[in-house]
């Protein structure tokens, strides 16, 4: 999942090889579920993959590698500072059904790497259910988010035996740090989902929301050389940004913390055995391009297609409800103009990156040129890029 990139070259090879060899050593230790998983991808991706880049390629488009779902975002957690605090519509979710049908287009373009975002599936009274639903989508993997406290030791079961679902904990710090946010408990929860999970080899990730306050403790050698010792195999640093209108700018990294992160994390590395550690927007500013609309697609809880998880936002007539998911990612106007835009920098020797957070000139303007067609699902989306929201409406 971390090899194909777009636009990946041989600096990123050299710069990233050290890390990526040490996720495929990690790999060795795991069950023999995840690894009969993981052959099935691997054969499912040549099988699947080979006929769907062709196609792609008559058709002009590149080949997607991933794709992201957040199919819920009335998450029942209640973590502070959370993205989905801003949204207005909290009924719209997708289906098992449509979730089902969504892996299978998905695979039948060739993607077997499937994010599953929003809110915390295991507070879903079909849960188990809904690991089911993912056991049997063979030849694709499911890195499937979760705050911790509601995974139960059936929940570990099965998916240790489906070996196709890689639980991804986000952690915001150790002790108090974390409870701070999501409340008194949840950094315990944490230890003991984190336990059940390395008995069972079953590998698993941590997300960390990095703000200013806790910046110096989460990129300390102690906090990460604790989470190598409950058996993470990856740490990604996700930099918080207020998406929700009321949220806490004061939060936000200053540019100089931004900016060196990426460096800290790859020294990070270099003092730790096992563990590997990732800036993923800084691998993204400065060794590949930005990949949203190109080699990725984000469907958002209504079946809104957008460009990626952290803009909510997309075009009216790109819903996974009324056309097949090929067709949307081809024919979408947004992704369509995105293509397009990268296809110019590559002509002129350039890279295009985050253009929501870190150049969001060309999302502003786009949005204002076809307001009528753009379904808002936060008006948060727009405060980042600063476009008004009209008033009277609600998105």
């Amino acid at each position: 999942m971390f090899v194909r990139n777009y636009r990946t070259d041989f600096r990123y090879y050299r710069v990233m090889g050290p890390i990526l060899w040490r996720l495929a050593r990690r790999s060795l230790g795991a069950s023999r579920a995840t690894w009969r998983a993981g052959w099935q991808a691997w054969w499912i991706g040549l099988r699947q993959g080979i006929p769907a880049r062709l196609r792609a390629r008559r058709d002009g488009v590149p080949s997607p590698v991933t794709l992201q779902v957040v199919d819920d975002v009335a998450c029942r957690a209640g973590c502070a500072h959370c993205t989905f605090l801003g949204f207005a519509d909290h009924r719209s979710r997708l289906s098992l059904g449509d979730l089902d049908r969504l892996f299978g287009e998905a695979r039948a373009m060739g993607i077997t790497q499937v994010y599953l975002m929003g809110a915390d599936p295991f507070y879903r009274a079909d849960a188990d259910d809904l690991l089911a639903l993912l056991a049997r989508h063979r030849g694709q993997f499911f890195l499937l988010f979760t705050e911790g406290r509601r995974v139960g030791a059936g929940h570990l079961d099965r998916i240790a035996a489906a070996g196709n679902i890689v639980p991804v904990l986000n952690i915001d710090g150790l002790g108090q740090t974390t409870d701070r946010r999501k409340g008194p408990g949840a950094f315990e929860a944490q230890q003991g989902l984190m336990v059940g999970l390395r008995q069972r080899k079953v590998p698993f990730l941590v997300t960390t929301m990095i703000h200013r306050e806790n910046h110096d403790e989460v990129t300390s050698l102690p906090f990460l050389r604790w989470l190598e010792a409950q058996g993470a195999w990856l740490v990604a640093y996700v930099p918080y940004v207020p998406v929700d209108p009321k949220g806490d700018f004061d939060l936000v990294l200053d540019a100089g913390r931004r900016e060196a992160l990426f460096d800290r994390a790859m020294a990070l590395n270099r003092q730790l055995g096992r563990l590997a550690v990732m800036d993923l927007l800084g691998i993204e500013q400065r060794l590949t391009a930005c990949p949203a609309g190109v080699f990725s697609l984000t469907v958002w809880h209504d079946g809104t297609l957008a460009p990626c998880p952290a803009v909510a936002l997309g075009m009216s007539g790109s819903n996974i409800h009324q056309r097949p998911l090929w067709e949307a990612f081809r024919d979408d106007p947004l992704y369509r103009a995105l293509r397009e835009r990268h296809r110019e920098a590559e002509a002129r020797g350039e890279r295009l990156h985050c253009q929501f957070f870190t150049d969001p000139a060309f999302l502003r303007d786009f949005v204002a040129r076809h307001r009528s067609e753009v379904q808002v699902l936060s008006p948060g989306a727009l405060r980042v890029l600063g476009v008004p929201e009209p008033e009277g409406r609600d998105g």
